[in-house]
């Protein structure tokens, strides 16, 4: 089968797959002074796609918005989409320590099953509000973000999941397999390359109740079932 015959969105239909991976900045701020301005263009940008609309943001809009020149714009990031992923970048460590804040608000009276729920419902709501405001970026960020899960690309920044442990800590007292390691591993695995083939092929699947039923039941099934002796 040639490679075009299977072909995905985000990829280019050649005799060779090339995968468009999302822009990057151009240099990363050193000093406070531009590590504020960056922070700033993010945080104007990230208004303007969350009020506007991703097709408001534009760089005469953001310049506006900020105050910022545009040369200084472009010396951070040479395109708005380069601007976009960044705010992604952020947006995905935001929600992840998000739901780590909540797995350990959860009442005492709650239990491993309500913590899986909570991380999934999360998890895939926060994929589908992205895929609203920028679908193809959201496709090309979920490509490159499974380059990173299989390390075949290292990306310029790492956020280590810590949702996953947070979970198992938690609810300790219900995780019955022995190998609580590899029992880890594949949840980790699950809770995050699943939510990306939803992304990709079946985005109407992000919000639907019993998406969330499915992905909690396999998962809990995993950390909960005891081992045959």
């Amino acid at each position: 089968m040639r490679s075009s015959d299977m072909a995905a969105p985000g990829l280019d239909t050649n005799d060779d797959i090339v995968l468009k991976l999302p822009a990057r900045p151009r240099k990363q701020p050193r000093q406070a002074r531009s590590v504020a301005l960056v922070e700033a263009l993010k945080t104007a940008g990230r208004d303007v796609l969350e009020r506007e609309g991703r097709d408001a943001l534009s760089i005469y809009r953001l310049s506006d918005y900020s105050g910022v020149a545009i040369s200084s714009i472009y010396e951070y990031f040479p395109t708005m989409e380069s601007l976009i992923a960044a705010i992604f970048e952020d947006y995905r460590a935001d929600t992840r320590q998000q739901i780590i804040l909540e797995i350990h608000a959860l009442p005492a009276s709650a239990t491993l099953y309500d913590g899986i729920e909570l991380v999934l419902r999360t998890g895939l709501a926060a994929l589908h509000r992205w895929e609203q405001i920028d679908s193809q970026l959201s496709i090309k960020a979920a490509y490159y973000a499974e380059l990173v899960r299989l390390d075949i690309v290292k990306p310029e920044r790492f956020w280590i999941s810590k949702v996953m442990p947070a979970l198992v800590q938690r609810f300790c007292n219900e995780v019955r397999v022995r190998d609580r390691e590899k029992a880890g591993f594949l949840a980790y695995q699950a809770v995050t390359a699943l939510p990306r083939a939803l992304l990709i092929e079946k985005p109407d699947y992000l919000l639907e109740e019993d998406t969330v039923r499915m992905l909690a039941r396999m998962l809990h099934a995993l950390l909960t079932t005891a081992d045959e002796q």
